[in-house]
């Protein structure tokens, strides 16, 4: 079983290093690549993402039918051929198929992810190797954002075709290392089947969606995302249009947290191990809560201090990242109703998604209102968070309530 975590940890970190890297290099790609406007790259790419999360539900209930183990696989095909198609668009509807083709990648990979390492783990196990997956994912983020800086001025057309093809490659690496993995075991893949057909006839929808408490920690955990996509989303307009302030300020907030994410996120697992989920997520929205708080009196200091304020909340921001990521992912995937891990699964990623695709917009709108609305908002939905998960630890006491022991690497 070692070997096996091994190997889908090393399948997961190309994945993860492949997909953070192309998030910041997706807009340069398009425009400087492709010769499309900046505006209408975003809006294709935001439309293509937001089209594929309708894919959510299906890639959960194909999960419980074919097992984690197919779906990886078909998910990093698929992307396979998304990037490979990148260099031939030069439209936006183009842009919005491809997308749309690549986000059905990353559903099937996020829905199956969590259960597949839930097969490979026990307890806290869990933690460690998501926490693994997430710094990967930062890592190739920050790599992506430090080479932006240069990499339009001194290359051409050609090299960002060469990026979405290596970008294929990786994907067709990480599919390989998966199908080197068994399906457990034959009987546990029969086990998986009977139980899927138990579950379809039992109407496996309904299991998740009447499991209140599952659904409960699902909705909670959204204050988490909306953080999360929230921190830094806005921080480059306020610091120019608000503070007037170089734009010096934003990006090395940017870059100080990807590296305490980067660096931090095994020792805060280490450090949380021997300590409740619940504990975790509450250390986590109460971080979140006070460093929004601390950003609202932004345009009341001089500018001095609001550098100060900005460091040091990036800071903050990055290690209540660290601590509810893997926490929170492992304890969907202990809550899931048995017989339906991939429902559950596609659920809790509506819970990422959702937020992720909706921030713009209200971070938008409450901006153009006021920036200490903006930060108290966020504040106070963080804040409401801790009550929430005080009610659900005693509903799902395994996946949140009990400690497991530390588990050695």
């Amino acid at each position: 079983m070692l070997r096996h975590r091994r190997i889908f940890l090393a399948a997961t970190l190309i994945d993860a290093l492949g997909s953070g890297l192309w998030v910041p290099f997706a807009l340069l790609f398009l425009v400087h690549g492709q010769g499309l406007g900046l505006l209408d790259a975003g809006a294709s790419l935001s439309t293509g993402a937001l089209l594929a999360l309708v894919s959510g539900p299906a890639t959960g209930a194909a999960m419980d039918r074919f097992g984690p183990r197919a779906l990886l696989i078909t998910g990093n095909l698929v992307r396979i051929v998304a990037f490979c198609a990148y260099p031939l668009v030069h439209s936006s509807w183009q842009v919005i198929v491809v997308s749309v083709v690549a986000g059905f990648g990353d559903r099937l990979f996020w829905t199956c992810n969590a259960p597949m390492v839930g097969l490979l783990t026990e307890g806290r196990d869990a933690d460690r190797m998501l926490a693994t997956q997430t710094a990967g994912r930062f890592a190739g983020a920050g790599l992506g954002a430090a080479a932006t800086a240069v990499l339009p001025a001194i290359t051409s057309p050609w090299a960002f075709h060469l990026l979405a093809y290596v970008n294929a490659a990786s994907f067709a690496v990480a599919a390989v290392l998966i199908r080197l993995l068994p399906a457990l075991s034959r009987e546990s893949a029969h086990l998986g089947a009977a139980l899927s057909r138990e579950s379809a006839a039992s109407g496996g929808w309904r299991a998740v969606l009447g499991d209140r408490p599952f659904t409960g920690f699902c909705v909670t955990h959204m204050a988490f995302t909306l953080a999360g996509a929230s921190k830094f989303a806005v921080l480059p307009i306020v610091v120019h249009d608000l503070l007037h302030g170089p734009q010096w300020i934003a990006g090395t907030a940017i870059t100080l947290g990807t590296v305490v994410v980067v660096a931090g996120q095994h020792p805060i697992v280490a450090l949380l191990a021997g300590r409740s989920r619940t504990a975790a997520l509450i250390g986590a929205a109460t971080l979140f809560s006070a460093c929004f708080g601390l950003l609202i009196p932004l345009e009341a200091v001089s500018l001095q201090v609001a550098t100060g304020l900005i460091l040091f909340t990036s800071v903050g921001f990055s290690v209540a990242e660290a601590m509810f990521g893997p926490t929170a992912t492992a304890a969907a995937a202990a809550a899931a109703p048995p017989g339906a891990e991939g429902r559950a699964s596609s659920i809790f990623q509506l819970s990422w998604g959702l937020p992720i695709a909706l921030a713009p917009g209200l971070l938008a709108a409450l901006l153009s209102v006021d920036n200490a609305l903006t930060w108290s908002v966020l504040a106070l939905t963080c804040a409401a968070a801790v009550p929430a998960l005080l009610v659900l630890r005693k509903k799902l006491p395994v996946a949140l309530r009990e400690p497991s022991p530390p588990v050695a690497a």
